[in-house]
């Protein structure tokens, strides 16, 4: 039959489903009022209403699929959101720390997962250990930042447009496409195959395309919008200047042009569906994409309100049309449903056999250390800043100090604390910020986790150095752990640190 007819729904379909929406988004606001991190509550309410607890009494397996993948498409636009609010100036200025941050961040889980070898688990043939192909995927699991995490914990705490902020999107991007070359490395080695291009196709192709951006919006696409933007904007009485054929002609496209409706929201939605499809296509990052995109709107609607007032800057241009058309689905709909799936991918009811939970515990703990230690960058940062700025036989004054990683003035005045405590102290507050904002997983560490399963890399050995097999199912169950307690414990950290920053004074005691 070549159409789906059509069939009333019943009130089976219709409460369970209404009933998840309003707990998503009534969980969201009680976490975001007591933590300041509601979507932990929309991760537990996708544990609940989805297949690992309430199977498919309340949603059907299908719902639940249509949930992930609207749910991914609010992660694509919160990503696209970053890219319209991130200062691309300031995050060039900082491109080398968020380089430091990604690699500590990358470097540290894998180094650590391969304790994974003393940890014992029982075989058919008695007690055996993981192998170090199983360790190195365990690490590949963990070495990711949940990107779509990282932007809600920096929009619930107004972070957004500081140094922290953009130095944290810049390392979350980055591990994002890492991540994208650990699912192929995991495959590869789990089909036996060692091919180097499959392996390296996602990370070229990522950075190729915006090398490819860069190069394109600058001597092409910029000159283009410059003359679209002088000749058909508003205000321009073109008529007066060429009374002709030309100046008729262009006189009429202008108001063409300016009688269609929400023009703004269409073009920008263009150039993110334009980005998305071609990373799609040649395997690269499709967030990475997404981040572009948004960043190439911005860049573009710099020219566009170049002419206006001094008080208007493209970055509000650029969020008042998000906020207009993407932010009340993306607020109450898309993003819920993204971290509901996430919610979706928890195997509690497996995971709290005795056997698993102790050893999830201590991966966990370890995980949320190797992520927790980036904090030593802001550190290092700090004291090379010192060092740089102390004269010889003068005592080192607070204002020599370059504010490497002091608070832009923030939208929120409770924030702004500081920037008045920042350059006088060590950074204790904020390398304690951006270590917990780097210890969130998420979508990609279970789809490693997943495929590290079912491509055979999690076996154990012996220990005489004979394998037993794939064991897959209990490794499997520790990563989770893992993954599932940092996307936990990452946002309750830094809801605990924008607590403190909100407590005015307090905050002194931090730095």
């Amino acid at each position: 039959m070549p159409y789906l007819p059509y069939e009333e729904p019943g009130i089976t379909q219709i409460l369970p489903l209404a009933s998840f929406l309003l707990l998503l988004n009534g969980t969201r606001y009680i976490f975001d009022r007591l933590l300041y991190c509601g979507i932990i509550g929309e991760i537990l309410i996708g544990v609940i209403w989805g297949l690992p607890v309430g199977g498919t009494a309340w949603l059907s397996q299908g719902t639940q699929v249509a949930i992930q993948a609207f749910g991914y498409l609010g992660l694509i636009s919160l990503v696209f959101e970053g890219g319209l609010s991130t200062d691309l100036a300031l995050m060039r200025k900082t491109a080398y720390m968020s380089i430091s941050v990604a690699t500590v961040g990358l470097c540290m889980p894998i180094a650590l997962s391969f304790i994974l070898l003393s940890l014992p688990f029982s075989s058919s043939v008695g007690t055996a250990y993981p192998s170090p192909l199983a360790a190195f995927s365990a690490g590949a699991s963990l070495c990711s930042t949940s990107l779509g995490t990282t932007f809600a914990i920096l929009s619930s705490a107004n972070l957004q447009q500081t140094r922290v902020g953009v130095v944290l999107v810049g390392a979350a991007l980055m591990d994002d496409v890492v991540g994208l070359v650990m699912v192929n490395i995991v495959t590869t080695l789990g089909g036996g195959g060692t091919a180097g291009w499959p392996i390296a196709r996602p990370i070229v192709a990522s950075f190729g395309l915006l090398l490819v951006t860069l190069t394109f919006v600058a001597f092409v696409l910029k000159p283009i919008w410059a003359w679209l933007v002088a000749s058909f904007g508003r205000g321009v009485d073109v008529s007066a200047t060429q009374p002709n054929l030309i100046g008729t002609l262009r006189k009429t496209t202008t108001n063409l042009v300016h009688q269609i409706p929400h023009l703004n929201f269409i073009l920008s939605t263009a150039v993110l569906v334009i980005f998305v499809t071609i990373a799609s296509f040649i395997d690269a990052s499709v967030l990475f994409a997404a981040f572009i995109a948004g960043g190439v709107v911005n860049s573009l609607q710099n020219i566009t309100t170049s002419e206006d007032s001094a008080e208007s800057t493209s970055n509000e241009m650029s969020l008042k049309m998000y906020e207009k058309y993407y932010k009340p689905a993306m607020n109450f709909i898309l993003v819920p449903f993204f971290f509901a799936s996430i919610g979706f991918s928890i195997p509690i009811t497996k995971m709290f056999a005795g056997s698993i939970v102790w050893k999830g515990i201590i991966y966990s703990l370890l995980m949320i250390m190797a992520k927790g230690f980036v904090s030593s960058v802001i550190y290092f940062d700090y004291f090379m800043s010192m060092l740089r700025n102390r004269k010889p036989g003068s005592r080192h004054k607070a204002k020599d100090l370059p504010p490497n990683f002091q608070l832009q003035p923030a939208p929120d005045p409770q924030l702004r604390v500081l920037d008045r405590e920042a350059p006088t102290r060590p950074p204790h507050l904020i390398a304690v910020l951006v270590g917990s904002a780097m210890v969130a997983r998420g979508e990609i560490g279970f789809l490693i986790a997943s495929l590290s399963q079912s491509s055979g890399t999690l076996t154990l050995r012996l220990q005489n150095g004979s394998d037993v097999g794939s064991l897959g199912e209990e490794i499997f169950l520790v990563i989770i752990w893992a993954v599932a307690l940092c996307t936990i414990t990452g946002p309750l950290g830094v809801g605990f640190l924008v607590r403190r920053l909100r407590q005015g004074n307090k905050c002194a005691a931090w730095l």
